[in-house]
Parts: structure tokens; C-alpha cells; sequence
């Protein structure tokens, strides 16, 4: 018996008490690197907290003012908690806050654990951060441990030194598009039409826009977040490459178009509508993400959109004649 109680501890000696010094590793980094993250450089005050589409398409650089804060493969509900963590880091300095809309995430279901989506456990941690908030059920932990501490975060960590580079968390976000010219590219074109065969599919086979209370609800809950933060909100829709427009119900897309609408109207919000904007398929990376070169294109058509809507807005004419 004691021969076996020795060899149980040495097994937690062995296996447990590493992992577990791993764990806290892992959360204390990638919390510090978040937290610095959030700071908003000097001057900006029109942020967007979005997910890969906006990360892709809005470059600060072609657009004044502007902080990207977008994530790849981030939910609703997290890009929630990250916009929270933003204004408590930049008290008094965000004005704008674009609230982007898309029909990609027709089927979302704040509901659905997060281990059973697979683009949510990329940005779990964000979870942990905000434990005892109630935000959602965090779904299955063996996996979300196995696939993001022991798989993402030890490959991230090991880039991060050969490059010597510090390690940056995911959360971070940031303006940082592909750079390859996927339908036009014969590398990258087999892929780019792959994704958009799987995304039409995926749009297609889901309900309309009138039956998703839960997306539209989620975005009613950010516009009501950003107004109580005392900023103004926007709602904005990003373009979706040629072929991706041709492959989806069009009928769909105008029917996500009049809801979203709708929801600007019934809530009094600005809607800068991008979803057709007119672009040539050098510009895209995939079905749905600008290259570097689209970006500048597009940005530098968004902007003077931007400018006009807030122009106009009656709370930023409020604000200026105070």
C-alpha cells in the first residue's frame, strides 16, 4: 500500500504539479499581455471590437481616429466582455464604438457552450477573466484545457521565443489582415473557393434573419452598453467578397439587411451598410476576410461614410454644442 501511495505521488509530483504550474503561467501572461492591450493609443476615439471580419477590413491607418480592437473567431458575448474591459481601461476616451452586424452569424446562440464552438475556445480565458459575471455556461473544461492551455498556448509561447518576440495573448486583437490575394493567387484560390462553398452553405441552411431574436438581441445588448457608457454607436455591416454575394440567397441577405435596419431605427442608432460594396477579387484573402490591400480600399471608402454619419448624429451635435 505505501508502495503505491509513493508511486500516486510521484505521479502528481511528475504530471499534475507541472501542469498546473503551467496553467498559472499561461493565466497570469496572457492576462498581463491582454491588460496592456487595452490601452487606446493617443488621439483615438472610435474603436471596433469585432471579430476576423472587421480585424480584416478597418485599417486605423486609412481611418483618423480609429482603434481596432477586433479578434479573429470572437463571439458576441466575449466581444461584450472585451468592449466592458476597454472602457474600464480608457475611461472618458472612447466617443464611437462601430457595433458590426453580420449575416455569417445568423445561427448564433448565446446559449451554447462554449466548447461546442469551436471558434470560442480560441478566446476562452476571456471567460475565466469574467468568471462570476454569469455571461454563459463555459461548457466542457477537459477540452477547453486541452485545446487551448496545452495545444494554442504552448505553440504560441514557443513562436513567441524563437522570434524573440514577447508573447502577445489572442485577446489582444489589432488590425492585422492577410497579406495573400486568395481567389486570384492559383496557391490560395482552391482554398478561398472552399470557404466559400462551406460559408453559403452554412448561411443558407440557416433560419432567416426575422427568426433570430438571439442575434439581434445580443446586438440590441451592445448598442445599450456603449449608450451607457455615455458613446455613441454605430452599426455597421462589412462587405462580403464577390463570390461569397453570388453563392448566398440573395433574398437572405436583403432580408438580414432590412432587419438589421430595422433594429438602427428602432433603437436610433446610425447604419453604415457595407455588405455590397463593390470590390474586385484581388481585394479578398477568402470568402469573407480582406487582404492588406482590400483593407486600404475599403477603409479608405469607409471613412468619409463614417465622418458623415457622425456628422449628422444628433448626439455628436448634442456634444458639440455643449
Amino acid at each position: 500500500m505505501k508502495r503505491f501511495l509513493k508511486r500516486l505521488l510521484m505521479f502528481a509530483l511528475v504530471v499534475f504539479v507541472p501542469a498546473a504550474l503551467w496553467v498559472a503561467l499561461v493565466v497570469a501572461l496572457d492576462r498581463s499581455s491582454y491588460v496592456s492591450s487595452l490601452k487606446i493609443p493617443e488621439g483615438a476615439s472610435i474603436v471596433v471590437c469585432g471579430d476576423s471580419q472587421t480585424k480584416d477590413a478597418l485599417d486605423p491607418a486609412h481611418i483618423p481616429g480609429f482603434f481596432n480592437f477586433s479578434n479573429a473567431a470572437s463571439l458576441h458575448d466575449q466581444n461584450m466582455l472585451r468592449l466592458k474591459d476597454l472602457f474600464l481601461a480608457n475611461p472618458g476616451k472612447v466617443k464611437v464604438v462601430l457595433v458590426d452586424a453580420s449575416p455569417l452569424k445568423l445561427g448564433y446562440d448565446p446559449a451554447k457552450p462554449v466548447s461546442d464552438t469551436e471558434a470560442a475556445r480560441v478566446h476562452f480565458l476571456i471567460h475565466v477573466y469574467h468568471l462570476g459575471e454569469g455571461v454563459r455556461p463555459v461548457g466542457s473544461w477537459t477540452k477547453l484545457v486541452r485545446d487551448v492551455l496545452f495545444t494554442r498556448k504552448f505553440n504560441e509561447f514557443r513562436k513567441s521565443i524563437l522570434r524573440g518576440k514577447r508573447w502577445r495573448s489572442s485577446l489582444a486583437g489589432g488590425f492585422d489582415p492577410d497579406k495573400t490575394h486568395g481567389f486570384v493567387n492559383p496557391r490560395y484560390r482552391e482554398m478561398a473557393l472552399a470557404d466559400v462553398k462551406d460559408k453559403a452553405e452554412r448561411v443558407n441552411s440557416l433560419p432567416p434573419a426575422d427568426g433570430n431574436e438571439l442575434l439581434f438581441g445580443v446586438l440590441e445588448a451592445q448598442i445599450d452598453l456603449v449608450r451607457a457608457q455615455g458613446a455613441i454607436p454605430v452599426l455597421t455591416t462589412m462587405p462580403l467578397s464577390g463570390p461569397l454575394l453570388e453563392a448566398v440567397d440573395s433574398a437572405r441577405l436583403d432580408a438580414f439587411t432590412k432587419a438589421v435596419r430595422g433594429l438602427a431605427e428602432r433603437k436610433g442608432v446610425k447604419y453604415i451598410d457595407c455588405l455590397r460594396f463593390k470590390t474586385d477579387d484581388s481585394a479578398w484573402h477568402d470568402a469573407n476576410h480582406l487582404n492588406r490591400d482590400g483593407a486600404a480600399a475599403f477603409s479608405d471608402a469607409f471613412a468619409p461614410l463614417l465622418r458623415g454619419c457622425l456628422s449628422s448624429s444628433p448626439a455628436s451635435q448634442g456634444a458639440s454644442s455643449r
